[in-house]
């Protein structure tokens, strides 16, 4: 489960924001479902010439490269992240003011937690249960009573941070990280088939690896978009969807600032 600096009015250093907000990293962003890498001719031509049948190593691992492509080439995206350690993250981006906003929500058994980044501030909510996961919850339950399922405004140097996070570069950074280089790739013969995800046609590339295989699941038809990636190796699980389709990221209601929350709490000691 995500941690959530919940001590109210603290300005946390750069590194603790990163970790704490570690359900708004990775995943997706960018332009529009046909723009991309190519046109949709080129995606099936280059779907067709890596076959199951080819072999073509290096041209399945330029497909996999135009995948991450048009998929980080969204304004409009979903991504949905499932890791052992952290449980399921859902992330939507959209545009805001001059930077990326998005929404997120953790949730891991009964604890949950949410995210709101807007262009201008960052909002946060946590249930008793991920509350009380926290150094400060263990330490005063007071603090977890007056604090669970409410929003809260976050401090100008953790929205800032926060708003890093949306980005579409910080989110493909991410995923990067957790497979092997498309160089690496392109030296190594994968397994191609056609499958069905979510109903839409795909191909799946499968590489065989010591910690488990490495699947991109690859939209068919269309602009050459990734629906899912996973690899046990690196507990990676994440697909995406509704790429292009437009939403608001509006600061929720009823939010609190942290001095307000800061001194709800000391007042309930």
């Amino acid at each position: 489960m995500p941690a959530i600096d919940s001590m109210p009015g603290r300005r946390p250093p750069r590194a603790t924001t990163a970790v704490a907000l570690i359900a708004l990293a990775g995943c997706g962003s960018g332009a529009s479902d046909t723009k991309a890498s190519g046109t949709a001719r080129d995606a099936k031509s280059a779907a067709a010439g890596a076959s199951p049948d080819s072999g073509d190593a290096s041209r399945a691992a330029a497909l996999v490269h135009r995948a991450i492509d048009a998929t980080f080439d969204q304004e409009y995206l979903r991504s949905t992240r499932r890791t052992k350690t952290e449980g399921t993250t859902t992330l939507r981006i959209a545009p805001g003011g001059g930077r990326a906003a998005c929404e997120a929500r953790s949730r891991k058994g009964s604890a949950s937690l949410d995210f709101i980044v807007t262009a201008s501030a960052l909002y946060s909510r946590g249930s008793k249960e991920a509350l009380e996961l926290s150094p400060e919850g263990k330490a005063d339950p007071v603090r977890v009573k007056v604090m669970a399922d409410r929003w809260v405004k976050r401090g100008a140097a953790v929205s800032e941070a926060a708003g890093e996070m949306c980005e579409a570069t910080t989110r493909r950074t991410w995923l990067e990280e957790r497979i092997p280089s498309l160089g690496r790739l392109a030296e190594e013969k994968p397994r191609q088939q056609s499958v069905k995800v979510r109903e839409r046609s795909a191909t799946k590339i499968t590489y065989e690896r010591a910690g488990g295989p490495l699947e991109f699941c690859i939209a068919a038809e269309g602009s050459p978009l990734l629906l899912r990636v996973t690899y046990p190796a690196t507990d990676l699980d994440e697909s995406f969807s509704d790429f292009g389709k437009p939403f608001r990221v509006v600061a929720p209601s009823g939010a609190v600032s942290e001095l307000r929350m800061a001194r709800e709490v000391l007042a309930a000691q």
